[in-house]
């Protein structure tokens, strides 16, 4: 009769399967490890990516401010001078000539306000606020942020003071001898600089006023006294927003070592 005989396996020590654990744990830990490092230097690289576009934003905004400021405070100007005229109304003709020619010099224009939004919207709404990393600059854009929600703010009373003065302002005067203006200005913006004596050659002789009334030339004065107060605050806002826009550029700058 054949006997088989049965080979035993050696039982393994509990060593073996603690070191056999520990290989198989320190290989998954160090997959999370590779793959949170890459995912890490992955949102580096996109918040570096955001700030360099947000540089950009800002230098345009930088430029836009200094335009829109410049151009509103002429105007501010300006209407100063028709204000003054409105304020010591007239029957001459020379009188309704001139008030006519600054109202065609002063209201018929403004420097609207302008920023560069699309890195900052994309900051607020893809998520992309999250990888900023540094506090002092997340800060800072929050900050100017807000600068911007009071210029629009600012900038819708603007509108609603405009829109206004100008149903007075068509009330008032007899716009068909505004036509070459409106047409030189159409053609060049620039036009509205001239000098008075060079602008006024644009304006034909006849009845510059439809309406010579002194409660609709008071109403007008008001009308352009509350526009004109508008304008200074917002431009101010704005001029405001400026010493934001180049905080911001600097933090950034100097945050992400980022060069011109």
């Amino acid at each position: 009769m054949e006997v088989h005989h049965h080979s035993h396996t050696a039982r393994k020590k509990w060593t073996h399967y603690f070191w056999e654990f520990l290989m198989l744990f320190l290989a998954v830990f160090c997959g999370f490890l590779a793959e949170y490092k890459l995912e890490q230097t992955i949102e580096r690289h996109r918040e570096k990516e955001y700030m360099q576009l947000m540089v950009e934003d800002l230098k345009k905004d930088t430029a836009n401010i200094n335009t829109m400021v410049t151009g509103n405070r002429l105007l501010i100007s300006g209407l100063d001078s028709l204000l003054d005229m409105l304020s010591n109304p007239q029957a001459e003709k020379n009188y309704q000539r001139k008030l006519f020619t600054y109202s065609l010099m002063y209201t018929y224009w403004y420097m609207p306000i302008q920023f560069s939004e699309l890195t900052l919207s994309q900051l607020k709404y893809n998520g992309g606020f999250r990888l900023i990393k540094k506090s002092k600059v997340a800060s800072g854009i929050l900050q100017y942020d807000q600068g911007l929600d009071a210029c629009k703010y600012n900038y819708d009373l603007l509108l609603h003071y405009f829109h206004t003065f100008e149903t007075t302002n068509k009330e008032l005067f007899n716009m068909s001898l505004a036509r070459n203006a409106f047409k030189a200005i159409e053609k060049d913006f620039k036009t509205v600089f001239l000098p008075y004596n060079e602008f006024e050659k644009l304006i034909p002789e006849g009845n510059y006023l439809d309406k010579n009334d002194p409660e609709l030339i008071s109403k007008y004065h008001d009308d352009i006294l509350y526009y004109q107060t508008t304008l200074s605050n917002l431009t101010n806002i704005v001029a405001a927003q400026k010493l934001s826009s180049d905080s911001l550029l600097q933090l950034i700058k100097t945050n992400y070592h980022i060069k011109d």
